[in-house]
């Protein structure tokens, strides 16, 4: 992916974004949304698009095209629906504790909600305007929530939402897209658009570029065991990456090229409780990481993020809705 700091060249940008394309552009954002407005809707989670789902005990939450979120208090067997006036697409969601929750989207919009889903307020966060696009937002820490989105967009909260602190990134040139966001031993790391890994070191304000020997885009980052991390993205490619210097100086990164066998687009990770990892993609395809790296697929077009449930099998959320994959 070659470096564009113009509207021309950042419009091919998103020839090669594959997925992100999809939800940057197929979904287009509409007008503002006002505060505390969501409306019980009827829609049929078979028939849409859900991009993220997040679980706390038995509540699920998952969010997606046209403002939809569906939720349910029983893990997946019956769903709700509201619908946030205006429409804007929701790209991530994550539960705080079990009644409060994060949504963020198109148009720089955050919502959140103090009831498990049944009803959402916009959150004011100073110096968001319409041209932001949020893409993921985590929990890394108590009390500690950061949100990333495209253009370099770091937004980070430390009292669970109440105020947020927008970052810049490396430089006021830096405008790669940022994809996810996860906290390790050795600081806050962020992935995204064309290789791009940049470290946070814990109690600094100053970022650092990690030179990932990869440079197409990573779309994910998700743990492993002790404190190996598994960045994922574009063509099949998933690194395995861990840092041997514990803090010391100079940092001393390994990479490690997991063979999947595949060309899928993986867009999001899973932990299970078993030290397992589920990678999914397009094309319905999920990868399972053990011992080994095999792949099956769900009967979703499109497989965008899941949730473990209590019994050990996972909720899917993608095209067409959500599906319950047993684990073996």
């Amino acid at each position: 992916m070659e470096l564009a700091n113009d509207h021309v060249k950042s419009a091919g940008r998103y020839t090669t974004g594959l997925f992100f394309i999809f939800i940057l552009n197929y979904f287009p954002p509409p007008a503002k949304v006002l505060a505390s407005d969501s409306t019980a809707v009827n829609y049929n989670i078979g028939k849409t698009f859900l991009l993220d789902i997040t679980k706390n005990k038995n509540n699920l939450i998952s969010v997606g095209e046209r403002g939809l979120v569906f939720r349910s208090n029983n893990e997946g067997k019956s769903w709700k629906c509201v619908q946030v006036k205006n429409k804007p697409t929701l790209t991530s969601v994550v539960f705080l504790n079990n009644k409060t929750a994060i949504a963020v989207g198109h148009k720089g919009t955050v919502y959140r909600t103090e009831n498990s889903g049944m009803e959402f307020t916009q959150v004011n966060v100073p110096k968001l305007n319409n041209d932001d696009s949020l893409l993921r937002v985590r929990v890394v820490d108590d009390n500690h929530i950061v949100i990333v989105g495209a253009w370099g967009l770091f937004l980070e909260s430390t009292n669970n939402g109440k105020t947020w602190k927008k970052q810049q990134i490396i430089s006021p040139e830096f405008d790669w897209h940022l994809y996810d966001v996860i906290k390790s031993s050795f600081g806050l790391i962020v992935v995204g658009e064309a290789g791009t890994v940049i470290l946070r070191k814990p109690k600094e304000e100053s970022w650092e570029k990690i030179d990932s020997k990869y440079k197409g885009s990573y779309f994910g980052i998700v743990k492993g065991k002790k404190d190996s991390f598994f960045l994922y993205g574009m063509r099949g490619n998933i690194f395995e990456f861990y840092n041997l210097s514990n803090n010391a100086e100079p940092s001393k990164y390994i990479w490690r090229n997991l063979k999947t066998n595949s060309i899928t687009t993986w867009t999001s990770a899973l932990a299970l409780k078993n030290d397992s990892l589920l990678f999914f993609g397009d094309g319905g395809i999920v990868g399972k990481k053990t011992n080994l790296f095999s792949q099956i697929i769900a009967p979703l077009k499109i497989v965008n993020a899941g949730v473990e449930l209590n019994n050990g099998s996972v909720y899917l959320v993608g095209l067409n809705g959500g599906f319950v994959l047993n684990q073996k």
